[in-house]
C-alpha cells in the first residue's frame, strides 16, 4: 500500500498525514513554558486568597467581640495567652464568666487561636496545630 503513495519523481510520500517529531516537540516545549509561567501565578493567587480569608475571619471575630462586649455592657476582659479560643468553642473569658461568641458569628468554624488585650482588641492569630487542634 505504501508503494501506491510513493511518488517516484519526488522521492517522498504524498498525502502523508500527521505531525513530524520536531513539530510535536515544539508544541510540547510551548506547553511546558506556559505551565512554568502559569503555575506560580496560580499558587500566588491561592496564597493571597488564604491571607484574605484570614483577615476576614480576624475582622469577623473582632466585630463579634465588640458586639458581645457592647450587648453585655462589658468594659474589660481577661487578657493574655489563657484568653484564647480555638476551632468551634469560641469561648470569650470576660473575667466574670465565659461568654460564647458563636451567637455573634455567621460562620462558627476556625482553625486559628486568638489572644486579645484587656479591652477586647485582638492581638494575635495563630494557626492551630495537631489533631485534635490545639493552640501552640
Amino acid at each position: 500500500m505504501l508503494d501506491a503513495l510513493h511518488d517516484p519523481r519526488r522521492g517522498v510520500f504524498r498525502d502523508q498525514k500527521g505531525f513530524t517529531l520536531i513539530e510535536l516537540l515544539v508544541v510540547v516545549g510551548i506547553i511546558v513554558v506556559l505551565a512554568a509561567v502559569v503555575v506560580p501565578q496560580v499558587a500566588r493567587f491561592s496564597d493571597r486568597g488564604d491571607q484574605g480569608a484570614s483577615g476576614a475571619e480576624w475582622d469577623a471575630i473582632q466585630g463579634a467581640n465588640e458586639t458581645l462586649m457592647s450587648d453585655q455592657e462589658i468594659t474589660t476582659v481577661t487578657a493574655g495567652v489563657n484568653a484564647a479560643f480555638i476551632t468551634d468553642s469560641f469561648d470569650f473569658d470576660v473575667g466574670s464568666g465565659v461568654q460564647n461568641l458563636a451567637n455573634y458569628l455567621r460562620d462558627t468554624t476556625t482553625s486559628c487561636c486568638y489572644t486579645w488585650n484587656a479591652t477586647g482588641q485582638l492581638l494575635t492569630q495563630v494557626t492551630a496545630t495537631g489533631n485534635p487542634a490545639t493552640c501552640p
